[in-house]
């Protein structure tokens, strides 16, 4: 079996969680919850790919990350478009800059009752949640084999794990996809020394949920109804999920997907 290619815990400041040496590819991070990730994954010491469908939000983040220090790079990566997927990782190949780790951020929050759902919504929910996380993991997958190793995180939901909402249908059903190939990935993967695994976030404060979070009052419900710790989550709080799972911290975690939810799951 593969080792776990990640820096060795004992030459490094931050042990077992540093990235030096590492390159990282997150996929959305131009909105709220990428660039976040790509700000953890930049500060525990990897090279960071801002992959985004929007080549200028990319490179706005780009300069924001490197106010902070990160080493970082734009990329535009449209996971809706199996074309966009195999053209940025053939140029990032052909530069030979494969991805040591992968995080699958891109998603899109359509909601609509059952009842009222469209075919349009439920394509473009499925197409770019649950077709463009599995394109791109594959892709990734394929570079991770030929060195030996790498790391793989999906972003899911809690609506993957539980029902979150009346009118959530559709967006739940790519969620619960993308936590069951987790599964399978990391199942058929581990052999290739390639770790798979997915974060569950709960509500998150996005403009993906304003619609969600439309004024004090609701919020104020959900929090009392729902999340034992007291408040919305903020981007931030999945810095540490994804670095640990980026990470040799993790080094015998596969096939896990990770609630970063507050208590959202725990308190039904």
């Amino acid at each position: 079996m593969p080792a776990d290619h990640t820096t060795s815990p004992s030459t490094t400041p931050f042990g077992c969680f540093s990235l030096a040496g590492q390159t990282a590819l997150v996929t959305g991070a131009a909105g709220g919850l990428g660039r976040a990730q790509c700000l953890a994954l930049g500060t525990a010491g990897a090279r960071v790919i801002v992959s985004d469908l929007d080549i200028e939000a990319a490179e706005e983040t780009c300069a924001a990350l490197e106010k902070h220090t990160v080493d970082c790079s734009p990329l535009e990566l449209d996971a809706a478009e199996p074309r966009s997927i195999d053209a940025a990782f053939d140029k990032l190949e052909a530069r030979g800059d494969s991805p040591d780790i992968l995080v699958n951020n891109a998603g899109v929050s359509l909601r609509n009752s059952a009842l009222e759902a469209t075919f349009e919504e439920f394509d473009t929910t499925l197409t770019v949640n649950l077709r463009g996380t599995y394109f791109t993991a594959q892709r990734a997958a394929r570079a991770m084999r030929k060195r030996g190793g790498g790391r793989i995180v999906n972003i899911a939901s809690i609506g993957g794990l539980v029902v979150d909402g009346e009118r959530s249908s559709v967006y739940d059903a790519s969620k619960a996809a993308v936590v069951q190939v987790t599964k399978n990935m990391a199942y058929e993967w581990g052999r290739h020394g390639i770790r798979v695994n997915a974060i569950a976030p709960g509500y998150m404060r996005t403009a993906m949920t304003t619609d969600l979070l439309p004024d004090r009052t609701e919020e104020n419900r959900l929090v009392a109804t729902h999340i034992p710790l007291g408040r919305i989550g903020e981007p931030g709080d999945l810095g540490g999920a994804v670095v640990y799972l980026a990470s040799a911290a993790s080094a015998y975690v596969t096939g896990h997907t990770l609630t970063v939810d507050g208590g959202w799951v725990v308190s039904l």
